[in-house]
C-alpha cells in the first residue's frame, strides 16, 4: 500500500483505496496463508477531511480540549459484534482480542469507510495496547511523550497525532512513541 501511495499513479478516493486493498491483498495471500491484520488507513489532504479505512482494532480518535480522548470508530471484536460499546468496557472485555473484521488471507473484507475533519484537536489513529492497556492519564502522558517505553507483555502500544497546520494548507505529524509497524508517506504539504 506504501508504494502504490509512493507511486501516486492514481487520484486517491475510497474506491481507489479499496480496489488497491483488493489488490495488496491477493498478492499477499499466497505468501501468508494464516495471517490476519488490523489496520486503519488514512488519506489526508491539507484542506480536505481525512478519509478513513479501517478494520480490526485499532481505531482513530480525537484529542479533546479537556484532554480526553472522543474514539470516532470501534473495533470489531466479538465484545462488539452488533452494537457499539464504550471503549472503556471494550477494554476490559476479554473478547476484545478476538477479531470479527481484519485483513485475513483467507478473503477480502471490505473496511468501514469514515470521514473526519481536520481542526485544531489532534486526530489520533492507535494500536489497541494504546487504547485498551493504558489508563486514561497513560495515554495524555503517552501522547506528551511523558512515558518511557511501554511493558513488552502488553499488545502494540502506538498512536500518531495529527494536526491541520496553522495556515491550513498543511498536515503536521507528531510521531508519539509510534510503534514500528505505524508506517507514514507524505507530499508536499506535510510536516514533522
Amino acid at each position: 500500500m506504501v508504494d502504490w501511495f509512493v507511486a501516486g499513479a492514481e487520484a486517491v478516493t475510497a474506491d481507489t483505496l479499496i480496489a488497491q486493498l483488493r489488490v495488496t491483498h491477493a498478492a499477499l495471500t499466497m505468501v501468508f496463508r494464516t495471517d490476519s491484520a488490523s489496520y486503519v488507513l488514512v488519506y489526508l489532504e491539507a484542506t480536505r477531511p481525512a478519509l478513513v479505512l479501517h478494520s480490526g482494532d485499532c481505531l482513530v480518535g480525537r484529542c479533546e480540549e479537556n484532554g480526553r480522548i472522543a474514539w470516532l470508530t470501534q473495533p470489531h471484536t466479538l465484545a462488539n459484534p452488533l452494537l457499539p460499546m464504550a471503549i472503556e468496557s471494550l477494554a476490559k472485555d476479554p473478547t476484545r482480542h478476538l477479531l470479527t473484521r481484519s485483513f485475513r488471507s483467507k478473503r477480502f473484507i471490505t473496511p468501514d469507510l469514515n470521514s473526519f475533519e481536520l481542526d485544531n484537536r489532534p486526530l489520533l489513529v492507535a494500536t489497541d495496547g494504546f487504547w485498551a492497556e493504558l489508563k486514561e492519564n497513560q495515554q495524555v502522558a503517552f501522547i506528551e511523550g511523558l512515558v518511557g517505553t511501554v511493558d513488552q507483555e502488553r499488545d502494540d502500544c502506538g498512536v500518531l497525532s495529527i494536526l491541520r497546520g496553522g495556515s491550513g494548507s498543511e498536515i503536521e505529524l507528531i510521531d508519539t512513541e509510534a510503534a514500528p509497524n505505524l508506517y507514514v508517506a507524505h507530499g508536499p504539504n506535510f510536516r514533522r
